[in-house]
């Protein structure tokens, strides 16, 4: 079956490997860092996809990944012209980690290394939190910032004394997902509650009946260490123990992405609220209605940079909600429809561009 996300994709992932080409060549060692504390198979995309896109440059694994004080203490004995690049799961801000977050950390530990935040949303819940970041960016002289929305971008190169850019989510490093065999669904919720001005999910399934999911539990037996792993990174010439947890933390972040993708694989159409849910259903090919307020980050970051897809609709309440499905296309005996009329894939047909946007252009 035609592929309705192939387009989008391909196009945002030779962005993200020359963005990362500006910091690291063939061969060249590097770190990647903040490896997910969570059990959310989004926030172990993002990894994913940028392992893969450092592997595809360089074409060896890192010289270290991690995310805890021990491994922020590692950092010394690896060699000095390897970068260190932050992935980018979680919030730029999160009051739940403030002054200790590991970002800061970083950049106070190791002042004369390169950082590279990738593409990441900047959300602070309060001034003093936002007065400590730009301190710390300021004073810290090779850090480089990535933003993945409009808005963030705006903050950033607003606030931020250093190099500022904008980049897809390093989820989309990871290629096409192929579905799971599972139970056929009418709709799919992937939807978490964030706070008040959020679409409310109970109107939302009164509208369109449907199973819930927040999807952020996935379980914990897939982070155990297999011995697959070790043998991957021994054929991958990856002989240190460093290589060996790399290749680890990779896999355990493909089986958090597989887990993520059986759930949704049923599914005819999927609500979500989520940015790594609208990613996933990007790359697994799954019609979907992206559910949020007006001026959310999530619909800046459709606009920037999915917005062209077939596969996405928008809906900024519930009562929107019926419209945006009934525009979704629909599969039939292995072609694609819209509104009741076949959809024209001829491969010779451009595809459609992006308005010109500030964070792209």
């Amino acid at each position: 079956m035609y592929h309705l996300g192939e387009v989008v994709i391909r196009r945002l992932q030779p962005k993200l490997v020359n963005s990362v080409r500006k910091f690291v060549s063939k061969g060249q060692p590097y770190i990647i860092m903040d490896f997910p504390s969570t059990y959310d198979p989004g926030h172990h995309a993002s990894w994913l996809g940028l392992a893969k896109v450092l592997q595809e440059v360089t074409g060896r694994l890192p010289a270290l990944t991690g995310g805890s004080l021990q491994s922020i203490n590692a950092i010394k004995y690896t060699p000095g012209d390897a970068p260190i690049f932050i992935c980018g799961w979680a919030d730029f801000g999160d009051a739940g980690t403030g002054r200790d977050d590991i970002r800061y950390r970083l950049a106070c530990k190791y002042p004369d290394r390169t950082i590279i935040q990738m593409p990441q949303t900047i959300d602070f819940p309060n001034e003093a939190l936002m007065e400590y970041a730009k301190r710390t960016i300021g004073r810290h002289r090779k850090f480089f910032f990535m933003t993945r929305d409009q808005q963030s971008f705006e903050l950033a190169k607003a606030n931020f004394d250093c190099d500022v850019e904008a980049g897809p989510d390093t989820a989309f490093g990871i290629d096409l997902l192929k579905p799971f065999e599972a139970d056929p669904l009418r709709a799919l919720y992937v939807m978490q509650p964030f706070g008040e001005d959020d679409v409310d999910i109970a109107d939302a399934r009164a509208i369109v009946d449907g199973p819930l999911t927040n999807w952020i539990n996935g379980p914990d037996n897939l982070s155990r260490l297999h011995k697959s792993s070790v043998l991957k990174a021994v054929m991958r010439r990856g002989f240190s123990r460093s290589q060996m947890v790399a290749q680890h933390h990779e896999d355990v972040a493909a089986r958090y992405v597989d887990y993520g993708a059986k759930m949704l694989s049923g599914a005819q159409r999927i609500i979500t609220n989520r940015l790594h849910g609208h990613i996933l259903c990007l790359l697994l090919n799954k019609p979907h209605v992206a559910v949020a307020r007006n001026g959310s980050k999530l619909h800046d970051f459709i606009s920037s940079w999915t917005g062209d897809s077939l596969l996405v609709e928008k809906a900024t309440n519930a009562s929107e909600l019926l419209a945006a499905m009934s525009r979704l296309p629909y599969e039939m005996n292995g072609a694609w429809y819209k509104s009741s009329r076949p959809i024209d894939l001829r491969p010779g047909l451009p595809a459609p561009d992006l308005v010109p946007h500030p964070s792209i252009v």
